[in-house]
């Protein structure tokens, strides 16, 4: 008996230890000659552990927007679980640099021969594998280290809609009906958009690819639209090619994790939630703003974001009708901000107020801001051709912005100002800040504040 039970310990240990790294096929749709998705032609990547190599289908797409800096996009995506082996092999030039970011993750980078690198991951997340200097990136690689799936959802459960490996057609407006969970496979690849509507306790997860290629610009819908329900969750899916929002929800207590999002377009934000929301461990790779916080009890976590030329990466608001705040912001890595003309939407936290709503009680720390030269903050309050402006009613008040690193040298500084004493920006605190190696103490070149239009900016 003692022999049975020692030998099913080393069955499962071995069971174990094969499950601590999962790799997904690509769908046959993906191919050299399809334009919207093919099989990289810069990167070969390889990951090992316990002395098993696997080759990881590298994803890339190229870039949608002439006014797009890179060029391409390359990634992998697999879940794993313990310490893993990273190998990437450049295909089409020798490596004299390499980086993987964030910073934060203090990831040592070895660099093999000619043209490969090595380096270690212990810890789920999303990284930048760097052989390029500068803020702009022509072609880089992005690797979707997610954390093994929990919970998969059984094909032959009648709530569960299950979309297996391989490529489907879903439409424009797939809608889902409350009490549904809804499973892309590993290897699965969507092409349409998902829609729900006055429903409740829906799920959207797993590790496919949900696709908005071929949709011009802002054209059909956002890539999951759910209005005005309750009790969501979506997570572990890679979005791409979103013609408008990745997500855009309304409603109440929604759930968004582990989601990987990357568009082109000058219409593509990323995730605006309803109320009592949780954003957490998402990565973020678009063309407008990447966070919209919109919305009462927001919490937005742990997340990694590349902001392209356009947009903010937390947008606080445009035009607000009706009064909001209670929002929490903490430990963000903004990996790269690619900004580089002068426009009001252009920086890391930016608010264009132009309604009459009274947004108050923001929380925001521990932010570290990597491969930027534009503006931190832009909060004003102004009429803009999206709000409906009120004359009396509108302002920004009390909040705090703490210990947030921005590495870069700020070309354009940062702007507080009211559009009159009626519509003001008051109650700010900036704690800990440091720009370039240079902590932020008084007012100064890094940040303009309009004496008329502010009271009680603080800086400490």
């Amino acid at each position: 008996m003692i022999r049975v039970l020692i030998f099913l310990v080393i069955i499962l240990r071995c069971f174990f230890v094969n499950a601590q790294i999962v790799t997904y096929q690509p769908s046959s749709n993906i191919s050299n000659d399809n334009p919207y998705i093919f099989s990289s032609p810069y990167y070969k990547v390889q990951i090992s552990q316990n002395n098993e190599i696997k080759d990881v289908f590298v994803y890339a797409m190229n870039a949608m927007h002439i006014t797009n800096n890179s060029k391409s996009t390359s990634w992998v995506n697999f879940s794993f679980e313990g310490t893993i082996k990273v190998k990437v092999t450049v295909l089409k030039k020798n490596v004299d640099f390499a980086q993987v970011l964030p910073r934060k993750a203090n990831i040592s980078v070895a660099i093999i021969g000619e043209n490969s690198i090595e380096f270690e991951i212990s810890k789920d997340g999303y990284y930048s594998v760097e052989f390029e200097k500068g803020i702009f990136i022509e072609h880089p690689l992005l690797i979707f280290a997610n954390p093994l799936e929990k919970d998969v959802p059984k094909k032959n459960d009648p709530n569960v809609i299950y979309f297996e490996a391989g490529y489907h057609e879903i439409g424009d407006k797939y809608m889902i009906p409350s009490n549904k969970t809804v499973y892309l496979e590993g290897g699965a690849y969507l092409k349409g958009q998902f829609f729900a509507e006055n429903a409740e306790n829906i799920k959207i997860k797993g590790r496919g690819i949900l696709s908005g290629e071929a949709y011009k610009a802002r054209t059909h819908n956002h890539m999951i639209r759910v209005d005005d329900s309750e009790n969501i969750e979506i997570e572990g899916v890679t979005i791409i090619h979103a013609p408008r929002y990745m997500i855009s929800s309304s409603g109440i207590k929604h759930h968004f994790h582990h989601i990987k999002m990357m568009g082109w377009w000058f219409s593509t934000d990323g995730i605006s939630s309803g109320e009592n929301s949780l954003i957490e461990n998402c990565f973020f790779k678009v063309n407008d703003d990447a966070v919209k916080l919109y919305r009462n009890n927001m919490e937005v976590k742990n997340c990694v974001i590349w902001q392209l030329e356009n947009g903010a990466a937390f947008m606080i608001s445009w035009n607000g009708s009706a009064n909001f705040g209670n929002v929490k912001v903490q430990n963000i890595d903004i990996i790269r901000v690619e900004h580089h003309w002068d426009n009001e939407n252009l920086a890391v936290f930016a608010a264009i107020h132009g309604s009459k709503a009274h947004i108050s009680n923001f929380l925001v720390k521990d932010v570290r801001i990597d491969n930027a030269n534009w503006r931190m903050f832009h909060l004003v309050t102004r009429p803009n051709r999206w709000g409906k402006w009120d004359q009396n009613l509108g302002s920004l008040s009390n909040f705090t912005f703490k210990n947030i690193t921005y590495y870069g040298e700020q070309k354009i500084p940062s702007l507080l100002m009211g559009h009159d004493v009626k519509h003001p920006v008051y109650n700010i605190t900036f704690e800990n800040i440091t720009i370039n190696g240079k902590k932020m103490l008084i007012e100064n070149d890094f940040l303009i504040v309009d004496k008329k239009t502010t009271s009680n900016i603080k800086i400490k």
